[in-house]
């Protein structure tokens, strides 16, 4: 089967056509602006754990110089443990600490740690299990957890974060959290419980890109099928695509057996999702794990199948931030990228960075602001 990668090859009137698709064609918001951001010194930004996060952080960052601050965007490494690290406070006794009380009160006096990353865009499902062990630990338990600490004398130094308190995990004596019947509210709220001491959310954006089956146009005609239902029946004829994480995640193939008594024939493991979109579209695999803000989907015409149980959980973008070190105006330039930052920007932003004639992340977020403003 011939492999479409057409939309991939982007010419200069394709590229200033891409974004008019998206919600940056509507009335442009305003970038706040701060007379005194130079006197913050440097915000630091968090790459995040992917390419789409790098996209994001880079919008933060440009939108911020637009306000007035200097920014940073750097590497933490690809793993929320690494950034959560990276995001702790190493401040000692001389003081710099007890600002941070006065910092509230007025944007004057905020006073920005050049040592820690104060802001990392990253995915709300993922983030709120990895900080509730897939669920199994419940936000109370969290809350009495941190509470217990903060009245003892003398609190037990933990080795992997020393500046904030992360999530513990205790045995869960609270009911384990039902992630997959939130929805993305639901969710953000609750990540504001259990992130860890120092760490807070900015507005989420309505942009995510969550797991999603999906399958050829062919494949859908041949099976009658546009539900994960509809699939199910069929599944233990079928070969399953998806990035190795797939096979053991709990919303991945435990999922699809326990939501849907869906049980692949075989599952084939690969991480790149465009070669996972080229080995659907050559059949080698006849339903794949595919994001839903990958351009292979639209690129290829492939149908994603409704997730009627909601077996995959919302995936919104967030903005996690380090609680005073950011001044109200410094925030209120995160949030406007955040009310404007749609699904399909992402899709946009992704194929403008992936392909023979891909452009950089920093170029593709000075794409989208100068959209979004002009």
């Amino acid at each position: 089967m011939k492999k479409m990668r057409r939309a991939r090859v982007l010419t200069g009137s394709a590229l200033a056509g891409l974004l008019v698709l998206s919600g940056c064609s509507q009335a442009s918001p305003t970038i706040p602006t701060d007379p005194k951001g130079s006197d913050l010194g440097t915000i630091t930004i968090s790459s995040g754990i992917s390419s789409e996060t790098e996209i994001v952080a880079n919008i933060y960052a440009q939108a911020l110089e637009r306000a007035g601050y200097t920014v940073e965007v750097t590497d933490t490494g690809d793993s929320r443990d690494d950034y959560l690290t990276a995001m702790e406070s190493p401040r000692d006794s001389s003081g710099a600490e007890e600002s941070t009380d006065s910092a509230s009160a007025s944007d004057e006096t905020v006073v920005n740690d050049p040592t820690t990353v104060d802001i990392t865009p990253d995915y709300s499902g993922n983030l709120l299990l990895k900080l509730t062990n897939d669920g199994e630990i419940s936000p109370s338990d969290i809350e009495k957890e941190r509470q217990e600490e903060t009245e003892s004398p003398t609190p037990e130094p933990t080795e992997t974060l020393p500046g904030l308190t992360q999530s513990p995990t205790p045995s869960p004596t609270g009911s384990p959290l039902n992630i997959r019947g939130m929805n993305g509210n639901d969710i953000t709220s609750t990540l504001d419980r259990v992130l860890p001491t120092g760490l807070s959310l900015l507005d989420a954006a309505s942009a995510e890109n969550k797991d999603a089956l999906v399958v050829t146009r062919v494949t859908a005609a041949r099976y009658d099928i546009s539900t994960i239902n509809d699939l199910a029946q069929y599944c233990g004829k079928l070969t399953f695509g998806g990035p190795e994480s797939f096979s053991t995640r709990s919303y991945g193939l435990p999922g699809l057996a326990e939501n849907y008594s869906c049980k692949p024939a075989k599952f084939i493991g690969e991480d790149s999702q465009q070669k996972l979109a080229d080995n659907l579209a050559d059949d080698t695999v006849q339903v794949a794990d595919i994001y839903t803000s990958s351009p292979d989907i639209v690129d290829n015409k492939f149908i994603v199948l409704e997730d009627t149980q909601n077996n995959f959980i919302a995936q919104n973008i967030v903005p996690v931030v380090r609680e005073n070190e950011l001044p109200s105006t410094a925030k209120d330039t995160i949030n406007t990228v955040s009310a404007n930052l749609k699904t399909t920007d992402l899709v946009q932003l992704n194929r403008l960075t992936t392909g023979e004639h891909s452009i950089t992340t920093q170029e593709a977020a000075k794409f989208w602001l100068d959209h979004l403003t002009e």
